[in-house]
């Protein structure tokens, strides 16, 4: 009896673990992800279509919030220095591999990519530090690399 409530202990402890260790591909808790979410970001490193283009980006001051409640902002200075901000709302969809967001439109982000929209981002990594995510629009890939402010 002893070594058949041992053997069930393990086997539940087991499917516990595996459920609770679901991680995004570069790292980050699922489990943790609505948390670890929730704060002001800032653009640390883009990509477009797998190449460094931070230095490329016509937007500077950029920042999202992600706040408790589901509440999303955007704010940056555009390619002239005007001021834009935007809100919506956020969820995480996709078994929590997706953020959608909606009520925000497009905006410009470099020379070569005119303006880009989506509603749709992948996470690539999310956890307190950093959050990584991507989409694609135009056929090309957009990667960016987020720190809390």
């Amino acid at each position: 009896m002893k070594r058949t409530t041992l053997v069930l202990t393990i086997a539940i402890m087991s499917m516990g673990s595996l459920i609770s260790c679901k991680k995004y591909e570069n790292g980050g808790s699922k489990a943790k992800a609505e948390k670890n979410i929730q704060n002001t970001w800032t653009i640390d490193q883009y990509y477009f279509d797998g190449t460094d283009a931070t230095s490329q980006l016509l937007i500077t001051n950029y920042q999202e919030t992600f706040s408790d409640g589901g509440t999303y902002s955007r704010s940056y200075n555009d390619a002239s220095g005007d001021p834009k901000s935007e809100t919506g709302t956020w969820t995480l969809v996709d078994d929590k591999d997706r953020i959608n967001i909606s009520g925000t439109g497009s905006y410009e982000l470099t020379a070569q990519t005119s303006t880009v929209s989506t509603s749709d981002y992948d996470i690539i990594k999310l956890d307190k530090d950093e959050l990584w995510y991507s989409f694609t629009n135009g056929g090309n890939t957009h990667e960016f690399h987020m720190v809390p402010k």
